[in-house]
């Protein structure tokens, strides 16, 4: 997750602001960034743990800070008028969380939930202004992410519409396997999603019921496609998968 850089020998970082740095630097956004200016920046960045299945910030809450995931992993929820949650994404290490709110002042429009323990960097709305001030290059790239979170949020509210649950759950595991996935030792080719997986989660993350998300994981167990260790899913056939995917 961290860069092999050299330390800046210009001024003296402590090992965890330094830590935090390296984190930092992971994210797209910041990369044009040179060693100097981190320098400078280090000071406003700050960290925090939070155990499994703890809130960030919830959907409504004031955009008080930038998030980057530093270890674990955190899903991002939608509630709807209906009471109904939907899953609209999985994020990992070196990813951004809160960016939209943060930069144009709405409210968070998710809220961000645990999925394991999870530390993050935080930069306050007020500190990242005065980076996006002082440093233009960072501005180009907050442009470069709000374009690409708009893209998935495209092509999340497409596949609702026209997809069929099948392929929403295929894509959401492969999708997840890119994420998390570790070779399975125990079966050649297979990848393990080493994260918790429930199937409130995955029924959440393709807009569709438990029921449904029970009954389609356990055809695709059947057909050889996927397996489960220790609430682990392990998928055994990506070629296959990826086939129903692609199912028009």
């Amino acid at each position: 997750m961290t860069q092999t850089t050299a330390r800046p020998e210009s001024k003296q970082l402590d090992k965890l602001q330094w830590n935090m740095v390296q984190v930092a630097q992971t994210v797209p956004l910041f990369k044009a960034l040179s060693e100097d200016e981190w320098v400078e920046i280090a000071p406003f960045l700050h960290g925090h743990c939070y155990p499994k299945d703890a809130y960030l910030f919830f959907q409504g809450d004031p955009p008080d800070s930038l998030y980057i995931i530093w270890m674990g992993r955190v899903k991002l929820v939608r509630h709807t008028d209906h009471g109904r949650d939907v899953v609209m994404e999985v994020l990992g290490p070196g990813q951004l969380i809160g960016e939209m709110a943060v930069f144009d002042g709405r409210p968070y429009s998710m809220t961000a939930m645990t999925l394991e323990e999870v530390a993050v960097v935080t930069i306050s709305r007020r500190d990242f202004f005065m980076m996006l001030e002082r440093y233009p290059k960072v501005a180009l790239g907050v442009i470069a992410e709000l374009s690409r979170r708009l893209r998935l949020s495209s092509e999340l509210v497409r596949s609702l519409a026209v997809d069929r649950v099948e392929q929403r759950i295929a894509r959401t595991l492969l999708r997840l396997s890119n994420l998390a996935g570790t070779p399975y030792q125990d079966e050649e080719g297979a990848v393990l999603i080493d994260m918790p997986l429930t199937r409130q989660d995955i029924a959440e993350m393709t807009g569709t019921t438990v029921e449904t998300a029970i009954r389609v994981m356990s055809r695709f167990r059947k057909q050889g496609l996927i397996s489960s260790v220790r609430g682990r899913v392990v998928i055994l056939d990506a070629s296959a998968l990826a086939g129903v995917a692609r199912k028009v």
